[in-house]
């Protein structure tokens, strides 16, 4: 078989022209629309004259990668030779290179990118690079059966002679479908092991850097001979009297939790005793951050009206707010740890704030938009996007999204400390540990989750663990929680415990999945908030460590 998929050919008759015309006339049909499956018709579609003729087999389904095969006539003392042409047309040789060029360009930095990250699996890697390249060997196959029987049929029909086919044609044209079905078959085999076989939730890394261990398997606490320290977390009280809830947060030393929900409320709890102690009823809208400052009794909220809120649960004063925020909802608030500074987030901006006056500081990002002048019409460029995810504890550092740019920005100096971009991935939440020396992300690729750790001061990449395989993408930020040694996460498998330096799977606490997941920095307490606001069943969950 020839590399690309064009023949010529010719064929000899001692029959005047005539004669072969009209031998050929009642095996070419004239070109319509065909509906259902007929045996009732000529071998070929298309147009003849005295000077040739255009045509192409006639099958019961549209392809495009039939030969089209044109004839020319060249009468002669001897007869009539007829020199034919089989190829593609050229309109899909046009798509074939705008589609390969396409994919690949976009394919090959992908999966690269990806398979190097541990973001895409081989397999998967093999599924985007190969799947162009199988459908073309399939086609190419076909294309040179379906040219050898159609040299076979119109020699037939010329030269009047009936010509047996070959073994050889039929054991290519049997070669054809056995090599389709093996590349059908060796696809879905890949995609049913990697989509349904693969076990939900894996944890243990794809990719890990040699330095960083490898989770091994973890069984459930209930199972494990030997369980982890964290496996002694036992559900001690259930809060049910806030079934509109959407947001919680823990005080410091661990007595003291706020839930902000869709009734504009703010619940605060008497965690030792599990009692309600006071409910502030706010015009805000729903409650979509929440923090408490290091005195235990002000509490900062935000909400989707874009205002920060500041309440004193000690008085019954009228919380102080402030106004500023221009664009969505407000998802984070903190207190600075010198007290006197508000820092409050949502995307495109990050406010800090005058504590005492509730005047604005500082804004984030602070580049205005570049106006271009042409002619009489004035265009304004769009800034990146911004979207901040964390306030480090100590008030000094923001997480933040900038673009495509993970960056860590200094507040006190403005400087700047990018991580490594994760190409291809849609980054779903990042947050500082305790001490500030680590960051951990959840990132997204199709249809994987996955926990990165990475190390603040070299920016190299210390663990990566997969949370989930199952497609789903959304919410990690609020059900990750960091101890000063440990990272809990709910996952489509349960409450799951990494040790945070090693990226090491310790425990599987149990079925539980939570929408907002708090956890206090000894590690002694974790809270999670079960069920849906909007259907107004949210339920608190408090787990304790014996």
């Amino acid at each position: 078989m020839k590399l690309l998929p064009r023949d010529r050919f010719s064929i000899q008759t001692l029959q005047p022209l005539p004669v072969v015309i009209e031998k050929l006339e009642p095996h070419i049909e004239a070109p319509r629309i065909r509906w259902g499956f007929s045996r009732k018709h000529a071998l070929y579609t298309g147009t003849i004259s005295s000077s040739g003729f255009t045509i192409r087999r006639i099958i019961h389904y549209r392809n495009s990668f039939l030969p089209r095969i044109q004839g020319q006539f060249e009468p002669s003392a001897q007869g009539t030779i007829v020199h034919i042409t089989m190829g593609l047309h050229p309109l899909v040789i046009a798509f074939l290179l705008v589609w390969g060029s396409l994919w690949y360009t976009t394919a090959i930095p992908i999966t690269l990118s990806g398979f190097m990250t541990g973001d895409v699996l081989l397999e998967m890697s093999v599924l985007a690079l190969g799947a162009p390249l199988a459908a073309i060997l399939i086609f190419w196959l076909a294309f040179w059966a379906e040219a050898k029987r159609s040299r076979r049929e119109l020699t037939e029909i010329i030269q009047g002679q009936f010509l047996p086919s070959s073994t050889a044609s039929q054991i290519e044209w049997r070669a054809v479908k056995i090599i389709a079905w093996v590349i059908f078959a060796a696809y879905l085999a890949i995609f049913v092991h990697h989509n349904i076989l693969v076990p939900r939730g894996l944890s243990e890394p794809i990719f890990a850097p040699q330095s960083s261990p490898r989770s091994q398997d973890v069984q459930p606490c209930t199972q494990s001979s030997q369980p982890s320290p964290y496996c002694n977390f036992s559900l001690v009280r259930t809060l049910t009297n806030h079934p509109a809830a959407t947001a919680i947060a823990l005080s410091e030393d661990g007595t003291t939790l706020v839930s902000g929900g869709s009734d504009k409320a703010i619940k605060v709890w008497d965690l030792p005793r599990g009692e309600l102690e006071q409910t502030l009823q706010s015009d805000s809208g729903v409650i979509t951050a929440l923090a408490i400052a290091p005195d235990g009794h002000t509490v900062i909220s935000g909400a989707g009206d874009r205002m920060v809120r500041i309440w004193d649960t000690a008085t019954d004063q009228h919380p102080q707010m402030l106004r500023g925020h221009t664009t969505h909802n407000i998802d984070l608030v903190q207190v600075a740890t010198d007290a006197q500074t508000i820092i409050s987030g949502g995307y495109g901006e990050v406010k800090l704030w005058e504590r005492i006056t509730g005047d604005i500081k500082t804004t984030l990002p602070e580049a205005d938009p570049t106006k271009v002048k042409v002619g009489p019409v004035v265009l304004e460029s769009s800034s990146l996007s911004f979207r901040p995810f964390d306030i480090s504890a100590d008030g000094k550092k923001i997480l933040a999204e900038l673009g495509s740019r993970l960056i860590v920005w200094d507040l006190d100096t403005h400087q700047q400390i990018e991580l490594p971009r994760q190409r291809f991935t849609r980054l779903t939440s990042a947050h500082f540990s305790l001490d500030g020396q680590t960051i951990v992300t959840t990132s997204y690729t199709q249809p994987n989750t996955r926990l990165k750790l990475w190390d603040l001061a070299t920016s190299k990449l210390k663990a990566d663990i997969l949370l989930s395989n199952t497609g789903e993408h959304g919410g990690y930020g609020d059900r990750l929680a960091l101890t000063r040694d440990r990272i809990i996460a709910s996952t489509p498998t349960g409450l799951k415990v990494w040790h945070l330096q090693t990226g090491e799977l310790e425990a599987v606490l149990d079925n539980q999945q939570v929408s907002q997941l708090v956890v206090s920095a000894d590690g002694q307490q974790l809270i999670g908030l079960t069920g849906d606001a909007s259907s107004e069943n949210a339920q608190i969950q408090i787990w304790q460590r014996s």
